[in-house]
């Protein structure tokens, strides 16, 4: 028989403080002192037979918070001996610690005895207590097996009580206590250790099983303001088939709502995620649709509406009323910001009721709020769908809380440049039987400087309509009126007409006819001769536009005129155009004063002929001068035959410099006509940093390039005085003051079902929003390519539960990034810890709160898609919220065996 010694041996010294006891005695006749405590555990021998090993042993001492400082702390040697002094001066004074039993043998081992001397006096036991028991406080006791490569958790505590002053000894006392537990090889007899009735002993139990789940030995860190204390386990499952049996294990009711189990938390909770409302104590995948939120809208609540700080909501015929403390307000900028967080049906009667109630989220401008709907119709699996955050284009918005101070922006890098112009001819709006018309027109009389209608009239029904081709009208009910202006009805479509305006005294004839010709001779005087013309009606140009493409017109009834026009395309109202004589200068070069150098002066009429010759000419000022200015002179990148695009003249800078009032480019270089797509990529590289104004080295606002994929460059604005995107980024990703969308409709949610009744049975623990960068690439000023990302931690599928910054550890004790309630959302790496699709899936995608990357104008985090595999996402999406909470340890259940059918049912009371 192998065999090992479990023994401990304690010393309780009390001694006298004289001045504590002069004290005491005044006020209650009586003397206090303090204890110490002087203990040896052990456990000793290694043997081993053949290949047969036997050690039990200690590891992983963790002290309790709280715990007083010990003279000694509680220390392991030669693997089987764990010593510590300690005093507790003060009754409430406690030293508590858990240590590990682990057997690393291959041989099965059970308790044979357990003897534990003395036996406190009766007296004693009033004022002193000493506990040696597994960590869920269940007792030990002969037979417990401990296998071979398993080990168990001991709860040591040594507790000064509270209690009657009069029972406290008189004097200093000296107690040893002697603790012998002696490991056997198992036989028959050995029984399995009754763990109590806990969540977090369903997950170990399972994980020492070794069948759906494991231990967690990785970095982690729960709470906020608490060690580390207990083991983590989790389900876990190889293959399908074992991640959808766990789906029939982990099931639990809670405050009458469905959870998942996820893990245990090292201060010995367990963490649960919202799996819907329960229907007849079961959390079957059969249920209904159920009360939730969808996307964030904007909606106008400038009326006296009424609102609640809670709603009411009948399931029977499914609809909402608000509750609470009720209010009637009209929405304004003055108003709007304190109704943030209450709901409204939008009805101007407090009890009345609505199928879509509305949560005010935030403020949006005088008239307007942003408000999450909450309807009926949520899956039975989620509380509903909400955007992560507002927008995307910033790092910023990956945060459950972030800072919204800087600003994104985007710029053309070549702009095209076009030569056209379009030009109305006909507006259409409707026709009205109860309008006058009439067939003629006067102006100034009757009434002076007014256009009147001659005998006016009005038609019996709309097939009248046709017939007011050619006439005028006010568009008035009055036949009497007279306007400043007045309608000419070129043609008519139905009950809508389509018109010609007539104002300042021109009659139609100012308008009516256009000539239009097939060519254009060049009169040598600075006019030009539209050649074999014919005159259009705007009757005509309504029926026959698609006729006038490619042709010439001065755009009214002459033929000769400075400014020809050649038309390029026609609609049934309008014309688009190029001004044939208008001249452009390009040039070669340009000089240092931005004059243009080797010039060539070309029309517009020209242009579309020639443009393919001037692949040379590399500047313009977009003008006939070749005097440009350090803003107006333009990079020209290619031609068109109908004009060209051209490069904003922005000069690109290493860094800046502030100087209190303005930005000041450091070594700036501008884009060159030899610059590729990615030569200008090279410069953006080492020069991110743009005045937001092109052509300036000097400017109010400066913004930093992070990416650029040719055609456009990406940007973000400086904060008034932030000298380097760097800090800016630190700000974008530490800074925790707005809710994102997503925790304002979370928070409502624990408000209204858990905040009241179930708050106490939740613990606080930290919900890891890790936005730690892993690599900068193009937000890394001194070498960032503008093509590629901002990876964060969440890039890397991971399995680490550690949450380095403080500034993402969300808890309700870390002010820093401090949560509402104690609910959050789970990490990616906890879902990747299951290690399979099949036991997150629940055929609808819903959000994490892990961070991945962002690129281009893009911050995307992690989801879980509808088949239950890990993805990335636009924080700017609806998809479905599952919020997350962690039970307080000791959380115990009274009924259930886990399955959708019999969930755990927790004990609240």
């Amino acid at each position: 028989m192998w065999w090992k010694r479990f023994k401990r041996r304690r010393r309780f010294t009390r001694k006298r403080n004289l001045t504590y006891l002069l004290f005491l005695f005044i006020l209650l006749s009586i003397g206090l002192g303090y204890a110490v405590l002087n203990t040896t555990l052990g456990i000793d021998g290694i043997s081993q037979l053949a290949n047969a090993k036997w050690d039990i042993h200690f590891d992983n001492i963790v002290v309790k918070d709280g715990s007083v400082t010990p003279t000694n702390a509680a220390t392991i040697t030669d693997d089987t001996t764990v010593s510590f002094s300690v005093t507790l001066e003060n009754p409430g004074d406690y030293y508590d610690f858990n240590i590990d039993v682990v057997n690393a043998g291959t041989i099965n081992a059970m308790i044979d005895t357990i003897s534990i001397q003395p036996v406190l006096t009766e007296n004693q036991q009033k004022y002193l207590d000493y506990i040696v028991t597994y960590e869920d406080g269940v007792s030990l006791a002969e037979n417990q097996r401990l296998d071979a490569g398993d080990s168990e958790t001991l709860r040591i505590a040594f507790i000064y009580k509270e209690g009657d002053p009069e029972d406290y000894p008189d004097e200093d006392e000296d107690i040893p206590v002697e603790v012998s537990i002696i490991y056997v090889q198992e036989n028959g007899e050995a029984i399995d250790v009754d763990y109590a009735p806990t969540l977090y002993n369903v997950l170990k139990r399972a994980s020492k099983e070794g069948y759906y789940a494991r231990e967690y030995t990785g970095a982690h860190k729960d709470s906020f303001t608490q060690n580390p204390s207990k083991k983590i386990y989790h389900w876990y499952a190889d293959n399908d088939t074992d991640g959808t049996a766990i789906l029939d294990k982990n099931n639990v009711i809670f405050a009458g709502q469905c959870w998942q189990m996820i893990r245990t938390t090292d201060t010995g909770g367990v963490k649960l995620l919202y799996y819907g409302e329960a229907e007849n104590n079961q959390c079957l995948n059969t249920r209904g649709t159920h009360v939730g939120y969808s996307a964030r809208v904007s909606q106008n609540l400038a009326s006296n509406y009424w609102y609640g700080t809670d709603y009411i909501y009948d399931s029977t015929n499914q609809l909402f009323s608000i509750s609470g403390t009720t209010e009637q307000v009209k929405w304004s900028a003055t108003e709007g910001p304190g109704l943030i967080g209450k709901y409204t049906c939008k009805l101007t009667s407090v009890d009345g009721t609505c199928s879509t109630l509305y949560l005010v989220e935030s403020y949006n401008n005088a008239s307007n709020a942003n408000v999450i709907p909450l309807d009926s119709s949520s899956d039975y699996s989620q509380f509903g769908k909400l955007r992560f955050n507002p927008k995307n284009d910033l790092p910023t918005y990956f945060g459950y809380m972030y800072e919204d101070y800087y600003a994104s922006g985007r710029t053309n890098e070549s702009v095209n440049q076009k030569f056209e112009t379009t030009q109305t001819v006909l507006s259409s709006t409707s026709l009205a039987t109860s309008y006058w018309y009439a067939d003629s027109i006067t102006w100034g009389s009757p009434v002076a400087n007014r256009y009147n209608l001659n005998n006016p009239y009005q038609v019996s029904s709309i097939a009248d309509y046709s017939n007011l081709v050619g006439k005028y009208t006010f568009r008035s009910t009055n036949g009497a009126h007279t306007a400043s202006n007045v309608y000419y009805i070129a043609a008519v479509n139905d009950s809508t007409m389509y018109y010609k305006q007539l104002q300042n005294g021109n009659l139609l004839s100012a308008y009516d006819p256009i000539m239009i010709g097939d060519s254009l001779t060049d009169n040598g005087d600075g006019t030009y001769t539209i050649t074999n013309s014919t005159p259009v009606t705007l009757s005509d140009w309504y029926t026959d536009y698609a006729t006038y493409v490619n042709k010439y017109t001065c755009n009214d009834s002459s033929t000769i005129c400075a400014y020809p026009r050649y038309i390029t395309e026609t609609t049934s109202t309008k014309y688009t155009y190029i001004s044939v004589a208008e001249k452009i200068m390009i040039g070669k070069g340009h000089d240092s004063e931005f004059s243009l150098t080797d010039t060539l002066l070309v029309s517009k009429g020209e242009w579309g002929t020639n443009f393919n010759d001037y692949s040379d000419y590399n500047y313009t000022c977009n003008t006939d001068s070749s005097t440009c200015t350090e803003e107006n002179i333009r990079m020209i990148a290619s031609y068109r035959n109908n004009g060209y695009y051209y490069a904003p003249n922005f000069y690109y800078g290493s860094s800046v410099i502030w100087d209190g009032t303005n930005y000041s480019l450091v070594d700036p270089v501008i884009e060159e006509p030899s610059d590729s797509i990615s030569g200008l990529s090279d410069k953006l590289s080492t020069h991110h940093y743009i005045c937001v104004s092109p052509g300036l080295k000097t400017c109010p606002t400066v913004a930093y390039v992070f990416h650029y994929n040719g055609a456009y460059m990406w940007y973000v604005t400086l904060k008034e005085g932030v000298p380097t995107v760097l800090e800016a980024l630190e700000d974008m990703l530490t800074k925790n003051t707005t809710n994102s969308v997503i925790k304002s409709g979370i928070d409502a949610w624990y408000k209204h079902y858990l905040l009241e009744d179930y708050d106490e049975y939740i613990e606080d623990t930290i919900f890891c929003n890790d936005r730690s960068i892993q690599t900068l690439n193009s937000w890394n000023p001194d070498g960032g390519r503008v093509r590629t990302y901002l990876e964060l931690k969440g890039h890397t599928l991971s399995t680490d539960l550690s949450c380095a910054n403080t500034t993402d550890q969300f808890s309700v004790s870390n002010n820093n990034a401090k949560l509402t309630y104690k609910v959050g959302l789970l990490s990616g790496p906890e879902e990747k810890i299951l290690n399979n699709r099949n036991i997150g899936k629940t055929g609808q995608p819903y959000w994490l709160l892990s961070p991945i990357y962002f690129f281009g104008n893009g911050a995307v985090s992690r989801y879980l898609d509808a088949s239950g595999e890990l993805a990335g996402h636009d924080v700017n999406a609806s998809l479905g919220v599952k919020p997350a909470i962690s039970l307080k340890p000791g959380t115990t259940y009274s009924t259930g065996d886990g399955s959708m059918a019999n969930p755990y049912i927790v004990n609240t009371h």
